[in-house]
């Protein structure tokens, strides 16, 4: 067992209760941060802005990131419908849809298990970039676009509410 291999069995509790704390946090009601909201709508744009310049020279792999998003701001609409919103003095809380956001979460783990596991067995040179598979693109655009475009619908609820009490 070589040594990269020792500090990953080391840290992976500590990883998979990161993982389950960031999943529960998907089907609980939670108190509506305007920062975290924020964040959300500015980091993200970027981010996939980033990836697309990135991918330019492939463009297999440009057209999947771009389906992925698609699909991601759809998944985020329908999650929104499903939403429940509440104002209880002067905080504001959501419950977020858990179907779709776990769906969301648990392809994108799903996807980085199978990474590590791949660059585990054929060795980090070996494993192709990340960059390079479709497959992996096209989930990065589902997680990106869902979560940019529920935090810009958060945004917008937020505002309503502000705008309805006067």
């Amino acid at each position: 067992m070589t040594q990269s291999n020792i500090i990953l069995l080391a840290v992976s509790p500590l990883i998979m209760w990161r993982v389950y704390k960031r999943v529960q946090r998907l089907t609980l009601r939670q108190q509506s941060r305007l920062w975290r909201h924020w964040f959300g709508v500015t980091f993200l744009p970027v981010a996939l802005l980033a990836m697309g310049f990135m991918l330019l020279a492939k463009p297999v792999v440009l057209a999947s990131l771009c389906g992925g998003v698609a699909a991601g701001g759809m998944l985020a609409v329908a999650a929104l419908r499903r939403t429940g919103f509440e104002r209880r003095g002067g905080d504001y809380f959501y419950t977020p849809y858990a179907p779709i956001g776990l769906v969301v979460a648990m392809v994108f783990i799903a996807r980085v298990l199978y990474r590590v596991v791949d660059m585990l067995t054929l060795g980090a040179q070996q494993a192709p970039s990340f960059g390079a598979s479709p497959l992996s693109m096209g989930i990065m655009g589902v997680v990106a676009a869902y979560y940019l475009v529920y935090a810009g619908g958060l945004l917008r609820w937020r505002r309503a509410e502000s705008r309805a009490m006067g």
